[in-house]
C-alpha cells in the first residue's frame, strides 16, 4: 500500500521524489497502480492499425473540427505507442471534464478550482501536447503539471493546483484557442503554454504546402491549421465523392474483418501479420504526412523557419495579452527536444535522431530564429535544459521519460516561485 501510495505522488521531500524517478518506473509499477481503478479489465491503446485499437483510440482522443482533438471524460487506459505492445506503458486517467489527472486519487478538476479558490490556493493552467499530456510519463503522478504542483509544495511550500490541458498534437495555435475560447472564462492565476515541438512541424507543414502548389493537398490547407485539421478537410472533401467513398467502404470492411479475425484467436502474431497488411490502408494511414515531410524537406528551409517563429512567437504574444486583459499571469516555455540543445546523448537517444526524418534541417532553424528574436520576460528557453544530464531523459525525439519530466518540472517550478512571490 506504501508503494502505491508513493507511485501515485505522496512524497515526503524532494529528494524522495528525484531519487524514485532517477531508479525508474516499471511496467509492473503501472499496472499495480492502474488495477487500483477498477476491476475490469483495463484497455490498451496501441499504434495498430486495427480498427478495434483505431475506434478506441478515438473513444479516448475525440477528433474536433475547432481544438484538432479533445480528451473523453472518464477515462482510465494503458498506452503502449511503441508498436505491437513490447516496451513501456502509460496509464492515462481523466477526470469528469476531460481534463487529465495529477494523481489518481485527486477530485475532478472543477472540485479541485472550487476548493483552492476557497484555501487561498494557486490555480496554474498548463497548455501543451502530448508531452505535457503524459506521453512516457507512465503514471498520472509523473506528468509536468503534476510534478510542478508536488515541488512547489516540497521545494517552496506553495500550495498550488496544477491543471493539465496538454493533448496530442496541440499546438500554440490550439493551445491559443483552447484558452480564449474555454480556459480564460474562469480564470486562473497563472497559464503555462509548454509548446515548441508540435509548432514547428504543424505550422512548417502548412508554410511548406502552401508554397507547393503542386502539392494535391493544396486546396484544403490553410494558415492556422494543424495537421489534424487538414486531415478533417480532406474528409469533408471528399465526402459527396463515390469512388472515394467506395473505396473507403471497402477498406474498412477488410479492416473489420481483420479485427475480427483477429479478436477470435487472440495471439498477437495473427495482430502483427494484419497490421502489416493495413499499412496499405489510406483510411489508418495519414497518406498526406509523407507528402508534408517531402514539401518541408525540398522548401525554403530559412524562409520555412523564419516564417514559421513569426507565427510562434506571435501567437505566444497574444496569448499573453489575452491573459493580460484578464489579469492572469502568463509564461511560455519553448520545450527541449533533441533537434536542439547540446545534451550528450546516450546510444538510444542518437539512434532516434539518426531515424528521425530530417525535414531539411527546418527544427533547428526554427529554433535558432525563436531564441533570437525573444526578448519577453515570460519567454523560458528549455532547449539546453539537458546539457549536463548524461543519462536518458528522451524516448523518442521529444517525448520524455519520467526523470526528464522531473528535470524539467523543477525549472518550471523554480519561474513560477519566482513569479508568485
Amino acid at each position: 500500500m506504501q508503494r502505491l501510495q508513493v507511485l501515485d505522488g505522496n512524497q515526503s521531500s524532494l529528494e524522495s521524489l528525484r531519487a524514485l524517478l532517477t531508479s525508474g518506473i516499471s511496467n509492473e509499477d503501472v499496472r499495480s497502480v492502474a488495477h487500483t481503478l477498477s476491476n475490469e479489465k483495463l484497455r490498451c491503446i496501441t499504434s495498430e492499425r486495427l480498427i478495434d485499437n483505431v475506434l478506441l483510440a478515438r473513444s479516448v482522443f475525440k477528433p474536433n473540427a475547432f481544438y484538432g482533438t479533445r480528451l473523453a471524460a472518464h477515462q482510465n487506459v494503458l498506452i503502449d505507442v511503441d508498436a505491437l505492445g513490447a516496451k513501456d506503458i502509460d496509464l492515462l486517467v481523466t477526470d469528469d471534464d476531460g481534463f487529465v489527472k495529477n494523481r489518481i486519487t485527486d477530485d475532478d478538476t472543477k472540485k479541485r478550482r472550487a476548493h483552492a479558490r476557497a484555501s487561498n490556493k494557486k490555480i496554474i493552467t498548463f497548455f501543451g501536447g502530448s508531452t505535457l499530456m503524459g506521453t512516457g510519463c507512465r503514471l498520472p503522478a509523473f506528468t509536468i503539471p503534476s510534478l510542478v504542483e508536488q515541488i512547489l509544495s516540497l521545494k517552496y511550500q506553495i500550495d498550488s493546483v496544477c491543471i493539465n490541458r496538454g493533448i496530442l498534437g496541440m499546438t500554440s495555435q490550439d493551445s491559443f484557442n483552447m484558452l480564449v475560447a474555454d480556459e480564460l472564462r474562469t480564470p486562473p492565476d497563472l497559464v503555462v503554454f509548454y509548446t515548441g515541438w508540435n509548432c514547428v512541424f504543424n505550422q512548417s507543414a502548412v508554410l511548406a504546402l502552401l508554397d507547393d502548389v503542386s502539392r494535391t493537398i493544396f486546396s484544403n490547407t490553410y494558415l492556422g491549421m494543424s495537421t489534424r485539421h487538414i486531415e478533417h478537410g480532406m474528409h469533408l472533401g471528399q465526402q459527396f465523392n463515390g469512388v472515394a467513398s467506395f473505396k473507403r467502404t471497402i477498406w474498412l470492411s477488410i479492416n473489420r474483418s481483420l479485427s475480427n479475425i483477429a479478436a477470435l484467436f487472440q495471439t498477437k502474431k495473427y495482430r502483427t501479420i494484419f497490421n502489416h497488411i493495413l499499412r496499405f490502408d489510406p483510411n489508418v494511414n495519414h497518406s498526406f504526412v509523407p507528402e508534408i515531410i517531402e514539401s518541408i524537406t525540398h522548401g525554403d528551409t530559412q524562409k520555412i523557419a523564419k516564417d514559421c517563429a513569426q507565427d510562434y512567437l506571435r501567437l505566444v504574444k497574444l496569448a499573453h495579452a489575452c491573459c493580460e486583459a484578464e489579469n492572469v499571469r502568463f509564461l511560455n516555455f519553448i520545450q527541449p527536444c533533441l533537434s536542439w540543445g547540446n545534451k550528450t546523448m546516450t546510444p538510444d537517444e542518437q539512434q532516434f535522431v539518426n531515424n528521425n526524418p530530417p525535414m531539411g534541417g527546418v527544427q533547428k532553424a526554427f529554433y535558432d530564429q525563436v531564441i533570437a528574436k525573444t526578448t519577453q520576460k515570460y519567454f523560458h528557453d528549455l532547449g539546453h535544459v539537458f546539457d549536463s544530464t548524461p543519462q536518458q531523459v528522451y524516448i523518442d525525439t521529444g517525448h520524455l521519460n519520467p526523470y526528464g519530466n522531473f528535470i524539467v518540472a523543477e525549472k518550471i517550478a523554480d519561474h513560477i516561485a519566482l513569479h508568485m512571490r
